[in-house]
């Protein structure tokens, strides 16, 4: 017998050994060599594998498949195709059409189930035996995903290895149906909050498309499992969301405050990314109303916020708010945000939220924190504390500490009405000065005694943001025209706007008035404090005020943001004392 076992198999060799050098020159010789033996050892695998390797290096498809479902057909033969079914599997793991795949696509269903199932049993590595699975499940869903789901959710390396957490929130929960348990599927949208979470705020590379409605896929299917509204949890990128939050309002007597809890949070955590977002260089400041300006039509409640995220911003407020509306709700809040990475999403949120709330000394930044930013913040809420002397000085301070970029002028930085008014003031140079202006000009209103000084100040401030502070100017001048009189020695160093100028010259010509200017440097000043007015009989003085106002309009094209740090640097005293 070994005699004729010998003999077989050096027949096996020499018919496999043609077939392999006819291969090189031709393939239909190869293939008949093959065919031969395929006939004369139908049960031999060596053979049979080779004919399956001889259509796979000539890449058909279809035979190649047909060959390979031949040898999956003898279980004795499995343990020696492990190599190339552990090849298929990672060939179908990549998604990315390839020889393999394709040929797995070739395959019978029932041959399909048994590569795939083959693969799982045979990977030692947990990872790997996870991922295999999910291969399995994605082909063959009606297997269920219940028992891979449980794995994952309870296995040790989850806490620590975010490819777990990766594994079981995207490519698992999607092939969810239903689970018996309300428990575990709460605590998959615990687990798919925190990753998509710390997905958004810490990948580099967002390779996950819309993470933020796969979030609330897998919030619908716990809403589905507990009867839950469908609009709450199948939250559009277009949704409106103030009727999402109205729809939010609507839950907050319920017994089972599980709805407004998860929904609640995920709107939440949405609206706060979103602000985050599109805020940037932005910070958030108490801004100014004008009773003698039409009110807004956009504002909702007692407060308006503007500004680039205004609307996200005041989103994610209501919303943290309702989740703290009660104690059983702001209990299960805390309940559940412990179990989340909350750190990313709440840092600057609990100064702005205190700020939106009225609350000051939450907003203020430490007193040893002296950055442009903190320095603003410090600004706008001393000022709306009626703390003038801290406002001056913070101003003072940040000064030279003024970003290089310039940016544009905040057209939304005084609204029309009496409500309360928050902004996101972009942190560059010219709006954080305007903002400056705006507030030191309501100083000097307030405790500059109506003084001609505190009067030529305000005109000086108003030039950055004109004509925003037009009210106030026209009040300067009735008053001017009243009194008869204007001495203003900084005029010829600090006002340049041609508006204030024209204005002012109007005054000076105006016909049966009789106002005295005396806004010119002294070498000008004729025959020694001689007041200009519009009867002065002295043309050589009436000469030298149209030349003086010529020189100022032919200066309006200065830069009148550095002529503006100019004078407030150079008036420092003067702000220090008024106050």
């Amino acid at each position: 017998m070994p005699a004729v076992e010998k003999t077989l198999e050096d027949d096996e060799n020499y018919i496999i050994s043609r077939a392999k050098e006819a291969q090189k020159h031709n393939i239909y010789s190869a293939k008949a060599w093959m065919l031969t033996a395929k006939t004369l050892f139908p049960a031999n695998f060596k053979i049979q594998f080779e004919a399956y390797l001889m259509e796979k290096q000539s890449g058909n498809v279809q035979e190649a498949a047909e060959c390979f479902s031949s040898l999956m057909m003898s279980p004795q033969s499995l343990p020696e195709l492990l190599t190339e079914i552990s090849a298929i599997a990672n060939a179908l793991k990549t998604n990315e059409p390839c020889f393999l795949s394709q040929m797995f696509d070739n395959i019978s269903p029932d041959i399909q189930l048994t590569i795939l199932k083959t693969s799982v049993e045979n990977s030692d590595d947990t990872m790997e035996h996870c991922r295999l699975l999910v291969l399995l499940l994605k082909k063959f869903p009606q297997l269920g995903v219940d028992s891979l789901v449980k794995t994952l959710i309870n296995a040790e390396e989850f806490f620590y290895d975010n490819r777990y957490a990766r594994l079981l929130v995207v490519e698992t929960l999607p092939l969810l149906n239903s689970l018996e348990s309300p428990r575990l599927l709460q605590r998959l949208v615990i687990k798919a909050i925190d990753f998509y979470n710390s997905y958004i705020y810490h990948e580099t590379e967002h390779d996950i498309s819309d993470p933020w409605q796969r979030l609330y896929g897998v919030l619908e299917l716990l809403g589905r499992q507990l009867a839950w509204d469908s609009y709450l949890v199948n939250y559009s990128n277009s949704l409106n969301k103030e009727s999402y939050f109205q729809k939010l309002l609507g839950l907050r007597n319920f017994d089972d405050c599980r709805q407004l809890l998860y929904c609640g949070v995920v709107f939440f955590l949405r609206s706060l990314y979103e602000h985050k977002s599109l805020k940037g260089n932005h910070i958030l400041v108490e801004a100014l109303a004008d009773p003698e300006l039409p009110p807004s039509k956009r504002r909702k409640g007692d407060i308006e916020v503007t500004g680039v995220s205004a609307h996200q911003f005041q989103a994610a407020a209501n919303c943290w708010e309702l989740l703290h509306r009660n104690e059983v709700i702001s209990r299960e809040f805390i309940k559940l945000t412990s179990q989340l990475q909350v750190k990313p999403w709440l840092e600057g949120f609990s100064e702005e939220l205190a700020l939106f709330r009225g609350r000051y000394d939450d907003a203020c930044p430490p007193s040893a924190t002296t950055n442009i930013t903190a320095l603003v913040s410090k600004v706008s809420i001393n000022f709306f504390q009626q703390n003038y002397p801290a406002c001056i000085e913070n101003i003072l301070a940040a000064l030279p500490l003024l970003p290089t970029v310039e940016g544009v002028l905040e057209s939304d930085l005084i609204i029309g009405g009496k409500h309360r008014h928050l902004h996101f003031l972009p942190l560059t140079k010219y709006a954080i000065m305007h903002y400056f202006c705006t507030l030191l000009i309501r100083i000097l209103m307030k405790t500059g005694n109506n003084s001609d000084l505190a009067y030529g100040h305000i005109l000086v401030l108003m030039q950055l943001g004109w004509p925003q502070e037009e009210a106030i100017f026209i009040h300067i001048m009735d008053t001017i025209r009243k009194k008869g009189v204007f001495h203003y020695h900084l005029f010829p160093t600090y006002i340049i706007h041609i508006d204030l100028l024209e204005e002012l010259y109007f005054i000076w010509n105006e016909q049966g008035k009789n106002v005295a200017l005396d806004i010119l440097p002294n070498s000008q000043q004729h025959l020694g404090q001689r007041r200009i007015g519009t009867r002065g009989a002295d043309k050589g003085v009436k000469e030298d005020f149209k030349q003086a106002m010529k020189a100022q309009v032919a200066r309006s094209n200065e830069s009148m943001l550095n002529l503006i740090i100019q004078f407030i640097t150079a008036e420092r005293s003067y702000f220090l004392q008024s106050v």
